[in-house]
């Protein structure tokens, strides 16, 4: 009796140890699989910080850009473009009292010619930097204006519309980085895309835009995980973060590259 009573102490003995073992194993299993979890948490608060912080460079790095952008706009219209003016005025002036001889007439025109086109060359640049038309105007006509550039120099041919019920937009933030963005992406169509017609599409309700660009360029499998984003669609990502708008890119091999943006329920008031 006292035998069967030992052997049953004994295997509640090995039980309870079995028991008391489990339960470390769960404890274990539980301490790691909450460590891990918080060691993944800690690992997506620093991404998340990183990402922050890379954001912020970004967008400090586009508003340098634009101060830098204003004052070499302002000192080539100001400095090089007004002195230029005296020097073309000064060459037509000699040009007049060299009549007569035909070597200086010769050496005049070719003059003129050089500062004539150095002229309209720096006034392309200053364009470029900073358009006039977009603080005057507004975005619609800086758009236009643009189209006339490039159709008139014959390398690509734009065609710009918009919607008949098309509100101006008077929020200053918002038509400088859509500007800037329809820039880069033109110069992406030209520079990887060889794209010779680009379609421009822009409609603007009172809290809302919508603009839509297609290309006839070459374009690229944008479903590919392999597509890496360049500076440039980088740069276009956060000046639409800035303006609070969205994109959606969808690009095939030989059918161009299309692209819409939607500034979202911002209020577009004057900034």
């Amino acid at each position: 009796m006292e035998r069967i009573f030992q052997e049953d102490n004994f295997i509640m003995l090995i039980i309870f140890g079995i028991l008391i073992m489990l339960a470390f194993a769960m404890a274990f299993v539980l301490f790691v699989n909450y460590s891990q979890k918080k060691i993944l948490k800690e690992q997506m608060r620093v991404q998340k910080l990183d990402f922050k912080h890379q954001e912020e460079l970004l967008h400090a790095t586009i508003l340098t850009q634009e101060k830098e952008r204003n004052r070499i706009a302002r000192d080539l219209h100001d400095e090089i473009g007004s002195k230029l003016n005296v020097i073309f005025l000064n060459i037509c002036r000699l040009k007049k009292f060299g009549e007569k001889d035909t070597e200086i007439e010769q050496i005049t025109d070719e003059v003129e010619t050089v500062i004539h086109t150095t002229i309209n060359s720096i006034r392309f640049i200053s364009h470029e930097l900073l358009p006039p038309t977009l603080e005057e105007f507004g975005l619609i006509e800086t758009i236009r204006e643009l189209q006339h550039s490039y159709n008139l120099a014959g390398d690509l041919q734009i065609d710009f519309t918009t919607s008949e019920n098309t509100h101006p937009i008077q929020n200053s933030l918002i038509e400088l980085n859509l500007f800037r963005i329809i820039q880069e992406l033109i110069n992406n169509s030209i520079k990887h895309g060889k794209a010779t017609e680009i379609d421009l599409h822009v409609s603007a309700e009172e809290t809302s835009i919508k603009l839509t660009y297609q290309d006839n360029g070459t374009g690229f499998d944008s479903s590919q995980k392999s597509y890496k984003k360049g500076l440039g669609m980088k740069n276009i990502e956060s000046r639409l973060r800035i303006i609070n708008a969205t994109y959606h890119l969808n690009s095939s091999k030989e059918n161009g590259t299309n692209v819409v943006i939607d500034v979202l329920a911002t209020p577009l008031h004057k900034t």
